[in-house]
């Protein structure tokens, strides 16, 4: 995102500690990333698993972590060839490890999270977040690839370029109210994160136009976003034999300049719980799951459902509400922990319905807290 990190070199560790993020362009200091996040709820952190307390206890400089030879290479080299099969042959961004998704503010090269680089640190990140699986890592990997392809190659003080996307000296926004459905951008991450702001829009067009087999042409007829895919396919032929103007870029922080321990790096994480008590949910929950407490056979904790299907759920509900993921993630964390509380069970026979029923309610809110900024308007 010109950093999730989105917040492009102003990262979580650099506030851990406490220097500022001196760069040329918008600084993206307090924005939320957009496609996957730490910030959400691991209220069982001192309880992970036994095998992983040492882990936990090691300075991330000192674990030796190396892009070169991880799992993480394939991806890099997957990226590599993807562009030169889209005729880009001089542009080759650095890629390394660092504390998240990110390319730094105006920098061509991309910062990867060094979690994926271990399996034994992917494992944590699994059991503490959401670990991008395959498919995630390569529409991360494009996105980055389309701001530092902006960044190399300076295409952002282009007045065509202005005309198609915006100013690029255009405020960040926290808190930006997307228009669902809008089709003068494309959609690839969730939350119509397009919209965010020009550079995101143009990073999100590239992704889309170097994603093998994505069609764009057929898929975006007729929508005010062919006209940039169509933009950045004329550049791509127009500079792919071309050196960029920037071939190298200044790195945030390294996995090697990391001073805090595993552990620390997931505490920083810890956002404010939801209040479940001002969600006022207890009556909605007990419509929803109505099953009669006497009932013994073919039924199950509500819970259990709902964390089995937690992920799908808060992926959906961002991506189509455009409300951002570690918002709908703490929403549905406070529901299920209240679902628990609460006791509430399901028919196992009928589980799809229940689904159906509690992801166009979490949606509800979720459009509430867009359009109002709070879930329960009162």
């Amino acid at each position: 995102m010109a950093q999730q990190r989105l917040w492009d070199g102003c990262s979580r560790a650099r506030r851990a500690h406490n220097t500022m993020c001196i760069s040329d362009t918008p600084c993206r200091e307090n924005a939320v990333p957009w496609y996957r996040t730490l910030n959400s709820p691991v209220r069982n952190f001192e309880k992970t698993r036994t095998e992983f307390q040492e882990l936990l206890a090691k300075p991330i400089r000192e674990l030796g972590l190396k892009l070169e030879g991880s799992p993480l290479e394939r991806f890099v080299q997957q990226l590599y060839r993807e562009l030169e099969s889209k005729g880009i042959h001089k542009f080759r961004p650095l890629c390394y490890l660092t504390d998240e998704w990110g390319c730094p503010s105006g920098e061509p090269v991309i910062g990867i999270p060094f979690y994926l680089a271990n399996p034994d640190l992917a494992q944590l990140e699994r059991d503490m977040n959401d670990l991008e699986d395959a498919r995630e890592i390569m529409m991360y990997m494009r996105h980055e690839a389309g701001h530092a392809f902006n960044y190399a190659y300076q295409l952002y003080k282009s007045a065509e370029w202005r005309d198609l996307f915006g100013p690029f000296r255009r405020a960040y926004r926290d808190n930006y109210r997307p228009i669902p459905f809008s089709r003068n951008f494309v959609r690839h991450m969730a939350g119509w994160y397009a919209q965010k702001h020009p550079d995101e829009d143009f990073a999100e067009t590239f992704a889309v136009w170097l994603t093998p087999r994505s069609q764009w042409r057929k898929r975006y007829t007729g929508w005010g976003a062919l006209a940039k895919l169509q933009y950045v396919d004329r550049l791509a032929r127009k500079v792919g034999n071309l050196e960029p103007i920037r071939r190298r870029g200044r790195t945030d922080i390294t996995v090697d300049e990391m001073e805090s321990t595993v552990g620390e790096f997931y505490r920083l994480s810890l956002p404010e719980e939801i209040p479940v008590q001002e969600l006022a949910l207890d009556t909605d929950l007990a419509d929803i799951f109505n099953i009669s407490r006497k009932r013994r056979k073919g039924v199950r904790p509500a819970h259990e459902m709902l964390r089995q299907h937690r992920k799908p759920i808060v992926d959906k509900v961002a991506y189509w509400s455009g409300v951002q993921r570690p918002i709908v993630k703490r929403l549905v964390e406070a529901i299920c922990k209240r679902v628990e509380e609460l006791g509430l069970r399901v028919d196992i026979r009928r589980e799809s319905e229940y689904l159906t029923e509690f992801t166009v309610y979490t949606t509800a809110l979720s459009m509430n807290y867009l359009i109002r900024g709070k879930f329960i308007h009162s």
